[in-house]
Order: structure tokens, then C-alpha cells, then sequence
């Protein structure tokens, strides 16, 4: 009975062992990665500043050892010409490969903006990608391509008061009020109201949203700055919350989170 007991405990031993050693997974060989630091920027100017040099970062991550690259690594660019819509008035760009020196873990991509080709009155892009041929190396595909926005329009809508209705899906009413509209930023802007109920539930502190060139969009936010509701967008997906008409009236759609559901609202700005 000793001697099978032994056996089996052999037995299992040798099974984790070998199991052990069929998981095992060495991380230390894969590739080194490259990738633009982001994939969206938004530049925005409104007045004619010439051109401005800016850079963007674009990162090495080593393999999986962690240890810093041992050779130069050449990263070449593209304008998508079928997914730019600026014009090449609107930026310069300075140089279609770099070389991220050995050790170093980032360069910058110099570009220049020309804010005097902005377009006063729709944002533009221009959207480049990146390749690299350095043998070891490879380009992570969710980073490969980088947008740069340019807005030349500034919005004015702080500058008026407005009649405001706000509709809740179920039939609940609140309005017509007249409301002031608040700037916190340029373009950024933060709503008297939000929602439906017959009194503002923290006055002054609505729906922040932000207008770029006539098209809204509102982020994620705490209901009235005070609960703990979410107040999301709900007129399209990346954070679309609304537009402006020609007449500089504008309509916000959100959803303010409930226990029972969410609930979507339309809120109308005629402008005074």
C-alpha cells in the first residue's frame, strides 16, 4: 500500500511538472512596437497666426523584456488622401520618415499648421499613417494612423439669451424659459437647464457641450453637477448631441440616466 501511495504521488508530481512546462510562455522574444502617442488631435485658431511648428510624438515599446531597442528604427509617413479633407495650404508636412535612434523610446513628427488657409466655417482633417520596414519591428495597427483636426470657426453662441422648451420622451414639459448660455472655454459651452422638471434642479449648472463649427457634442457627464444620473448624448454616435440652423437657433438630445432606464430628451434654443 506504501509503495502505491508513493507511485501515485510521483505520478501527480511529474503531471503538474509537465503541465508546468507546456504554459509557459516566453515573453521576451516578441516584436518592438511603434504607434503615434494618439490618434486624434484638434487644433484650433482664429485669426491668422501664420504658421505654427508642432510636433507629434510618435512611441517605441520595447519587447517584452523590457529592455531598450538596440538599433535605429525608420518610421515612414502618408497622407490617406481618402480620408483628408484639408487642404496642403493647411499644413506642412516636414519630413515623410524619421529615424527614432537606438535606445530612445519616442521622436517628434514636426508639422506645420498654417492658420491663415483655416476654413472659418467647416473643421477639416488630415490624417496620416505610418509604416516602417526596420526588421524587428512592427506597427500597432489600432495606432497607425493619426488624425489632426483643424477648426477655424469659433462659435458665438454665448453671446445670446434663448427661449428654451425641453421635451422629455414620456410627454413631460419643461419651458418655454428664457435662459442665458455660459462659455467655459472657446467653443465649450454650459446650459442654464437640463432636463424636464418644472424648476431647474441646479441653476446654472445644465448640459456642458461643445460647438464645433454648427455640429454639438455633448460628453459624459453628471446630471446638474450634483447627481450621480449620467447625462449622455443620444443624437448620433461620438458624442453627436445636436446642430445649429442657419438662424443660430440649436437643438440639444441627450439621455439623463434613471433606475426604471434611461430616458432621451430634446431641448430647443430659439435664439432672442
Amino acid at each position: 500500500m506504501k509503495l502505491i501511495k508513493i507511485f501515485l504521488l510521483l505520478l501527480i508530481v511529474s503531471f503538474v511538472s509537465c503541465t508546468t512546462e507546456d504554459n509557459t510562455v516566453d515573453i521576451s522574444n516578441g516584436p518592438n512596437i511603434v504607434s503615434f502617442d494618439k490618434t486624434s488631435y484638434t487644433e484650433s485658431y482664429f485669426e491668422d497666426l501664420g504658421i505654427i511648428d508642432k510636433e507629434y510624438p510618435v512611441n517605441v515599446y520595447p519587447s517584452g523584456d523590457g529592455i531598450a531597442t538596440d538599433k535605429d528604427v525608420t518610421v515612414n509617413f502618408a497622407v490617406v488622401a481618402d480620408e483628408t479633407t484639408a487642404v496642403s495650404g493647411e499644413y506642412v508636412l516636414n519630413t515623410t520618415s524619421l529615424t527614432i535612434p537606438k535606445g530612445d523610446l519616442f521622436a517628434q513628427l514636426p508639422i506645420g499648421i498654417n492658420t491663415a488657409n483655416f476654413d472659418p466655417n467647416e473643421p477639416t482633417k488630415v490624417v496620416i499613417e505610418m509604416t516602417t520596414s526596420t526588421d524587428g519591428f512592427v506597427v500597432n495597427s489600432l495606432r497607425s494612423k493619426m488624425t489632426i483636426n483643424f477648426v477655424g470657426c469659433q462659435s458665438d453662441l454665448a453671446n445670446y439669451t434663448y427661449s428654451v422648451v425641453c421635451t422629455r420622451e414620456d410627454g413631460a414639459v419643461y419651458g418655454p424659459a428664457i435662459e442665458p448660455l455660459t462659455m467655459e472655454s472657446v467653443n465649450s459651452f454650459l446650459t442654464y437647464s437640463v432636463g424636464s422638471w418644472s424648476s431647474p434642479l441646479n441653476p446654472g449648472h445644465g448640459v456642458r457641450f461643445q460647438d464645433i463649427c454648427g455640429t454639438l457634442t455633448i460628453p459624459d457627464q453628471d446630471l446638474a453637477d450634483m447627481y450621480s444620473n449620467n447625462v449622455t448624448a443620444a443624437a448620433g454616435p461620438n458624442h453627436l448631441g445636436g446642430y445649429v440652423d442657419a438662424d443660430g437657433n440649436f437643438t440639444l438630445k441627450y439621455k439623463i440616466s434613471f433606475s426604471s432606464g434611461d430616458l432621451k430628451h430634446t431641448a430647443v434654443y430659439t435664439r432672442q
